[in-house]
């Protein structure tokens, strides 16, 4: 098994741009952290906020009047809507698909399209503390990355990991397609044992994942693009067979057509996501 091409994905929540209050991101390029994000809500958001499949983890920390809540999620499987409360600000922690590194209260099978509160001191002393104490985004990613730095620097490499880390590069690169059988023979790995790697570290399988990738290109490419490229075109770009692929995978993960997104971004700049 070769090393593979290290290749990573921006994993991008879209409503989160488009329907928050002062949204900001710091980008991240260490620790496994995608992003970190932020953003308030002055105002209850009509028809409520949706989630989509992007492979990651977020914690996210909502500050209300000096009351502090956590609260953690795996992907969701398709458009998912995201409890969030008005009158809040939040801070954000985007991980990296496969690269969170969870306290041992948790585990991302418990994450996968779900959403849990949980102390956030678990993943560093008076950390919820010092978050609502920072005076802005920069600070508070620098606070968080002083706590979880300890937990990931403790993490030890074997042979699972590495494993894990080649399938995942090659379903970038490959912009999510690559079989199974290809895999198993890149690797000398079975099937079976490449299905169970990955989805212990992932929480959902390989086929999962390289349809969220396959989706996650169309939003990216989408979001960048001046203007909309035809269905097939976006639909080669993106890494689909063909035109109805795409547009039935979109339809179930963002919960609208391309069209329908397409109108709803006009205007709005979303390359930081």
């Amino acid at each position: 098994m070769k090393k593979s091409k290290e290749c990573e994905m921006m994993p991008v929540q879209p409503y989160l741009v488009l329907r928050t209050d002062n949204y900001e991101t710091v980008l991240e390029k260490n620790y496994g952290i995608a992003q970190f994000y932020e953003f308030s809500l002055e105002t209850e958001i009509q028809n409520g906020m949706t989630a989509v499949p992007d492979g990651s983890v977020d914690l996210l920390f909502g500050f209300d009047d000096h009351n502090v809540k956590t609260y953690i999620g795996g992907t969701v499987l398709n458009a998912k809507n995201w409890e969030l409360g008005s009158g809040h600000r939040y801070f954000g922690v985007r991980f990296q698909p496969g690269r969170c590194i969870l306290p041992q209260e948790l585990s991302i099978a418990d994450l996968v399209n779900n959403d849990l509160e949980i102390d956030g001191n678990l993943f560093g002393r008076n950390l919820s503390q010092k978050l609502e104490e920072a005076g802005n985004i920069r600070q508070r990613a620098d606070v968080f990355l002083s706590a979880y730095r300890n937990m990931y620097q403790g993490q030890t490499q074997d042979g699972i990991m590495e494993l894990e880390h080649y399938i995942r590069e090659r379903i970038y690169v490959c912009q999510g397609n690559i079989s199974i059988k290809q895999l198993s023979e890149e690797t000398g790995y079975s099937e079976c044992y490449i299905r169970r790697v990955f989805k212990q570290i992932h929480g959902i399988s390989p086929k999962n994942f390289e349809r969220f990738v396959r989706f996650q290109n169309v939003l990216t490419t989408m979001n960048r693009k001046a203007h909309m490229l035809q269905l097939d075109e976006l639909a080669l770009e993106c890494g689909y067979y063909d035109e109805s692929h795409m547009m039935k995978d979109f339809k179930s993960f963002a919960g609208i057509t391309p069209q329908g997104y397409d109108r709803l971004i006009t205007g709005t700049k979303l390359c930081e996501m």
